[in-house]
């Protein structure tokens, strides 16, 4: 590129599972003002069928049909969330200018649908609504909490302090989205050890199914 072109480079980071406050514009002399922060948010929420014809073949089926989690093992549901960022950046003599920042989040569920469950009793298909509803509850704490780390990782990029390069610039800005998404899987960490995994909320197979 000339050194006045603009250029625009992605600096993907994947987070993956299974808010946080935003703060307010303090702007300096030496640091960047007027950047444009366009956040961008993709959920896709996928169901994938449980073929059981009965409780007691429930088991099996998950073993069968079930999404296979970064372990090899096999999950009733499964959520990755990815965060992904872009500046938007022209590098001068002694000078790199920052306009914008991009930040994407990208929501991936998974969860189960068990085709035969309107053929069971009223018992059974409470027990296994109420299992779903815990799960999407434990799933809808980790998407907020993903939320607001790129919510953060936005407001932190802009209000960088100035830099003489763009690589500079990039460096410091890959570093501070970095340590946001670890500052976040601690979170995580916490909240999974708390909640047993989930299922303190309930969210384990109801006995029986």
């Amino acid at each position: 590129m000339t050194a006045c072109g603009r250029e625009s480079r992605i600096r993907p980071l994947a987070l993956i599972l299974g808010g946080l406050l935003l703060c307010g514009t303090v702007q300096a002399a030496d640091h960047y003002a007027n950047v444009k922060i366009e956040p961008k948010t993709s959920v896709n929420f996928r169901f994938y069928d449980l073929d059981a014809a009965t409780p007691a073949q429930l088991s099996s089926s998950i073993l069968r049909q079930a999404p296979v989690g970064q372990s090899g093992r096999r999950a009733v549901g499964r959520a990755i969330y990815k965060v992904d960022w872009q500046l938007d950046t022209s590098q001068r003599k002694g000078a790199c200018y920052l306009y914008g920042v991009k930040v994407k989040t990208q929501v991936d569920v998974l969860v189960p649908n068990w085709l035969q469950l309107s053929k069971l009793n009223a018992d059974a298909q409470e027990r296994w609504n109420g299992f779903l509803g815990s799960m999407l509850e434990y799933e809808a704490w980790h998407k907020d909490l993903v939320l607001s780390t790129s919510e953060r990782i936005g407001q932190g990029i802009a209000e960088l302090p100035k830099a003489e390069s763009c690589q500079l610039l990039r460096q410091q800005a890959d570093a501070l989205g970095r340590q946001e998404l670890n500052d976040a899987r601690q979170q995580v960490r916490r909240y999974q050890k708390e909640t047993a995994n989930g299922k303190h909320l309930g969210m384990s197979l109801p006995t029986g199914l």
